[in-house]
């Protein structure tokens, strides 16, 4: 009984349709009034017995009697619910204060007094459990629900609906705050789950109702409100409106907002979360590579990471960055640590963005040969080596990058260094002097245009002969000697080791590689700057690129993924982690500044950022920022003027020739080319007739090649003495057939000339000569593979 009086009260209202009492209200109103029905029966049973003034009982009988008047009054209209809740209501009084009459009367009549005492204890007791008043409550709402049975039957014997947009328009239908508006367009984002987006329609004529808000809609679905959202759809007028109603994605919000708010008060936390959710995990950036330890600072986070023992670390750069929510990937720089473990930097923003000008203490050599050219993306120096004491030898170096990546700024530097640490510099600038205007006359010299740089290649190679011949025997350099360092520094070299000029390309690149072979040991160093590391663009030779590596390399922004692959191949640090460099970096241009249109549209331009490879490793650096005015490094030049010009020996001078003497005054004008390869003989009989003949051209080109030098007083040319030291391939065949009138079979002929030994030709030079001479009646077969002079 308690049950159904609490049911029946949760649903009471008013016929106003105010909501009427909760489960808990109905439940202590039951119970108070309980309690009064006790004692009001109690009071009905002994009260007559009691002896009290007539006023006392008079007012039991004035109660009983204002309640009947009450009813009476209640009763009179039309409304019938509100008659019988009034019954309801008075009924316990009026039974109590009929008992109490009734046990005032029975004495005066002789009744015995125990059957009014017996009457009120009853009708308590029915009133005790039947709670009346409390049940006029719900008489309302029960009448309600009554009358509208009908219409219940109406809508059950409709038909269910099957999908989830008729679930949904039977929800919107039924609802009596959507008024005659409709629901279309239902898209609902992911089957299975309550979020969808439609738009609501009003009648023709009509606009969408303002009461029709985001609590009304989630009303309807029975959704929190902050899961509704509407807007107006653009270009319709007011009687159309989106809606979306999302649970599932506000539930999502809200637990990664309170995460977030969790992530920024502990970011250890958010940061494991990200590493055991999308990287270390299967189809994340890296699965298998743990995170062994970790340091987060205020604009820095290093990641100390590794993969499991016996496997290789493999982490793609591109994925990281996506794991671990960075947009911008310059900010995140990888460096490795052997084969199976890196660190990790994730810098707030690219930390090479904003770098200093150098010093004269940057730019001078310290104890060890290093110099400092620019600072690493952790804020260290990033050093080079002038000199190797370990080795007593220069260095060589190389610097790889496009146009614009900042190779000439860095070639600035070198020769500002190399005034300051007192190392004698050539520098060459292949494209006329206008990569480098700074150097002129602020370095010992500085070659302008192509020919000038092949006098100032040939007198280095006559310093390096002059300076083997009296080093007596010593296999490396004295820096305390009598010689100082020499650095030759060649910008835009690749203009000359392309040339379409065969002979001066043959005799550059010649030069530069024995440079490069021999120099170190006396001192010289050769640095080169090209776009291109392909062996087309240095001559041909591949001695230049694999020499050039040994010392330090340089690896700006590249205009292909082959250069970067050609400059690090063999010197490559175990573990690295290279990353492409940008042409600009643009900070704040995520997706999200791109999609609200603030995202910056002028970055910050990347030139002399790169990678240094050097003493086995890889480092991410960006060399010293110097500020421009009128198109030169005011600077730069005050650094290097304060400084005395370190010069060649007097003895080495004279070996350097005429061309050095006139170094600061002459231009870039044409010198007489160098002879290059031996020319085929013009005429004259075929075997050793000819063989005669070539060996007299060959004498006559080199005296012609002495005369013109010393005409001119520039250094000769040392590879067109190297192409005279020996008789070439065809000369060494001619020689081993004289030698064996009767012929030689192919193979013995190649063992003849010295295929096989240390500086002897190949087999298939051997073979194309053979052929050629056969084609000119030089050689006549006289068998399969043997060949004998005619």
């Amino acid at each position: 009984m308690t049950t159904e009086i609490v049911n029946a009260e949760t649903a009471a209202a008013d016929v106003g349709g105010a909501r009427g009492l909760t489960r808990t209200a109905a439940r202590r109103l039951a119970l108070a009034e309980r309690l009064i029905y006790g004692a009001a029966g109690t009071w009905a049973a002994v009260g007559p017995l009691v002896e009290l003034p007539w006023w006392g009982h008079g007012a039991a009988l004035a109660t009983g009697a204002a309640a009947g008047m009450r009813l009476w009054q209640r009763s009179d209209g039309d409304d019938w619910t509100a008659r019988l809740a009034s019954a309801m209501r008075a009924l316990p009084v009026l039974g109590w204060s009929a008992a109490y009459t009734a046990g005032l009367l029975a004495p005066a009549y002789g009744y015995p007094t125990s059957w009014p005492m017996l009457g009120a204890a009853a009708w308590t007791a029915a009133m005790v459990v039947t709670a009346p008043w409390t049940r006029s409550k719900g008489l309302a709402r029960a009448v309600e629900y009554v009358e509208t049975l009908p219409a219940f039957a109406e809508t059950v014997a409709e038909p269910e609906p099957v999908t989830v947009e008729e679930h949904l328009r039977v929800l919107w239908a039924r609802s009596p705050v959507t008024g005659d508006t409709e629901l279309h367009h239902i898209r609902q984002y992911r089957p299975g789950e309550p979020d969808f987006e439609a738009i609501v329609l009003a009648p023709a004529g009509q606009p969408v109702p303002r009461l029709l808000d985001d609590r009304a809609i989630a009303a309807v679905f029975d959704v929190p409100v902050g899961a509704v959202e509407t807007a107006e759809l653009p270009h319709a007028g007011p009687g159309r409106l989106a809606i979306q109603v999302a649970p599932k994605l506000e539930e999502a919000r809200r637990t990664a907002k309170a995460l977030q708010a969790a992530e920024d008060e502990d970011p250890e936390q958010a940061l494991l979360r990200m590493w055991n959710e999308h990287v270390n995990v299967t189809g994340g950036a890296a699965p298998g590579v743990e995170l062994v330890q970790y340091d987060i600072g205020e604009d820095e986070i290093r990641l100390r990471i590794a993969a499991a023992r016996g496997k290789r670390l493999g982490v793609n750069h591109d994925a990281l960055c996506s794991a671990l929510g960075i947009d911008d990937i310059s900010r995140l720089v990888m460096e490795g640590a052997g084969p199976r473990e890196a660190v990790a930097y994730i810098y707030r923003t690219n930390p090479l963005l904003d770098v200093r000008a150098p010093t004269a203490e940057d730019l001078t050599m310290d104890d060890r040969g290093r110099i400092s050219v620019g600072i690493a993306h952790d804020g260290s120096p990033a050093r080079i080596q002038l000199f190797n004491h370990d080795t007593g030898r220069a260095q060589h170096g190389i610097t790889a990058g496009t146009t614009g990546s900042g190779k000439s700024g860095l070639m600035r530097l070198l020769g500002a260094a190399q005034r300051l640490s007192g190392v004698i510099s050539w520098m060459a600038d292949v494209q006329g002097g206008m990569s480098l205007p700074e150097m002129e006359g602020r370095v010992d010299w500085m070659a302008k245009g192509p020919a000038e740089t092949m006098r100032q290649l040939r007198a280095l190679h006559a310093v390096k002969e002059y300076r083997e011949r009296h080093s007596n025997g010593r296999g490396d350099f004295d820096l305390n000697g009598p010689w100082r360092l020499i650095q030759w520094t060649g910008d835009e070299i690749n203009r000359l080791l392309s040339s379409l000029d065969q002979d001066i390309r043959k005799e550059a690149a010649w030069m530069i590689a024995d440079l490069q072979k021999t120099g170190q040991k006396v001192g010289i160093g050769v640095d080169l700057a090209v776009q291109s590391l392909h062996l087309k663009e240095l001559g041909d030779n591949h001695e230049i690129r694999e020499k050039g590596k040994e010392g330090h390399v340089f690896l700006l922004r590249t205009a292909s993924s082959s250069t970067q692959s050609m400059g690090l191949d063999g010197i490559a640090p175990i573990g690295a982690h290279i990353s492409p460099i940008p042409e600009r970096i643009y900070q704040g241009g995520g997706a999200k500044e791109l999609f609200e249109g603030t995202a910056a549209v002028e970055g910050v331009p990347t030139p002399g950022m790169g990678w240094l490879i050097t003493e086995g490793k890889a480092i991410l650096f960006r060399t010293f920022v110097l500020k421009k005015s009128g198109g030169r490094y005011p600077q730069l030049e005050e650094l290097m003027d304060g400084c005395p010009l370190p010069t060649l020996t007097p003895g080495e001078a004279e070996a350097a020739g005429t061309a050095y003497e006139l170094r600061h005054t002459t231009g870039a004008s044409e010198a007489p080319k160098a002879t290059g390869a031996p020319q085929a003989a013009s005429g004259g009989a075929p075997g050793s007739l000819g063989l005669v003949g070539e060996r007299e051209r060959i004498t006559g080109l080199l005296e012609a090649d002495r005369k013109a030098k010393e005409s001119t007083g520039e250094a000769p040319s040392p590879f067109a003495a190297a192409k005279g030291k020996g008789p070439t391939i065809r000369e060494r065949i001619l020689a081993a057939l004289a030698a064996e009138p009767e012929g030689m079979a192919l193979r013995d002929l190649r063992k003849a000339v010295g295929c096989g030994t240390d500086g002897g030709p190949t087999t298939g030079a051997v073979n194309n000569e053979v052929n050629k001479l056969t084609a000119e009646d030089a050689l006549i077969p006289i068998g399969r593979g043997t060949y004998r002079l005619p």
